[in-house]
Formats: structure tokens, C-alpha cells, sequence
């Protein structure tokens, strides 16, 4: 028998883990579901979709601290020195943020354009809205993992 959760998801879906590229951690379903929230509507395949492309995007943004991370001895990001908080390095903390975020920046999106009725375009521009405000919430534990602690660069061309 599956029970369901008070995310309104399977125990099977909660604990579904989607590995990684071996540098950065797995990341597990049901930590994005209670986080992020994302929208019950979505079955499981398209959440471990999206999942799987914010998770390529977050690693190819991370691309060169990647390789200045491995070049300085570390084989994952786990094992970079970092703050603890909570118990949890501050660097996974930061890239459970960028990809979850994400995640939940492109399934806010997705879902505004199912409905079509009036209601349908106020939620699609609210949604845009919220697509924006996660990317920027991605955006920032980017920055936090790159050592950059500002919200604003400038670079001179």
C-alpha cells in the first residue's frame, strides 16, 4: 500500500533520489516537495524532468569553481571547507537553494500557461513574477558558491 504524505505525494515519490554528476550531491524529491512546493498537479515524471535540467543548469553555471574546487584536492563539494549551519555544509545548503529554486522558477512558468480562462492570464502574470523571484533566489546561492557575497558585480570591458 503507498501512503501519501501531507505533501499529497507517495512515500515512493518522497524518497526518490536523483543522482548527480559525482562532484555535486543527489538530490532527493521529497527535500524540493517540501521546500519548494512545487505545484501537486505535476506527476512525478515531469518533477524528476525539471529536476534533472536545473540540476544540468546549476552545474554548468558551476562549471570553473568546479575545476578550481578539484584542482585545490576536493572530489566533491561536500568535502570543500565550508560553515556549518544546521549541521549542513553551508555549500550544499547554497546548491540545494540554487537548483530548487530553479526547478521551481521553470514549474511556475509551465504551469501558468495550462489554464487559459481569465483567471488563467492573472496567475500567468503572477506566475511570471515568481519564475522571476526564484531565478533571482538561484541566482544569489550561485553567487554564494562562487564566493561572490554581493548581489550586484560590475566588470569593467
Amino acid at each position: 500500500m503507498r501512503t501519501v504524505s501531507f505533501t499529497g505525494k507517495s512515500d515512493h515519490y518522497l524518497a526518490t533520489t536523483l543522482e548527480n554528476n559525482g562532484f555535486f550531491p543527489d538530490l532527493v524529491l521529497g527535500d524540493l516537495q517540501r521546500m519548494y512546493r512545487i505545484p501537486a498537479e505535476y506527476d512525478q515524471a515531469k518533477v524528476e524532468h525539471l529536476l534533472r535540467l536545473a540540476m544540468i543548469d546549476v552545474n554548468d553555471s558551476l562549471a570553473q569553481q568546479q575545476d578550481t574546487w578539484q584542482r585545490a584536492g576536493f572530489s566533491t563539494l561536500a568535502a570543500v571547507p565550508a560553515p556549518i549551519i544546521g549541521g549542513k555544509s553551508a555549500l550544499l545548503v547554497q546548491y540545494q537553494r540554487a537548483v530548487f529554486a530553479l526547478v521551481t522558477a521553470m514549474a511556475f512558468r509551465q504551469f501558468a500557461t495550462v489554464t487559459r480562462r481569465e483567471v488563467g492570464e492573472h496567475q500567468a502574470k503572477e506566475s511570471l513574477q515568481t519564475e522571476q523571484l526564484y531565478r533571482a533566489e538561484s541566482d544569489q546561492a550561485l553567487r554564494r558558491l562562487r564566493g561572490i557575497t554581493t548581489n550586484i558585480t560590475a566588470e569593467l570591458l
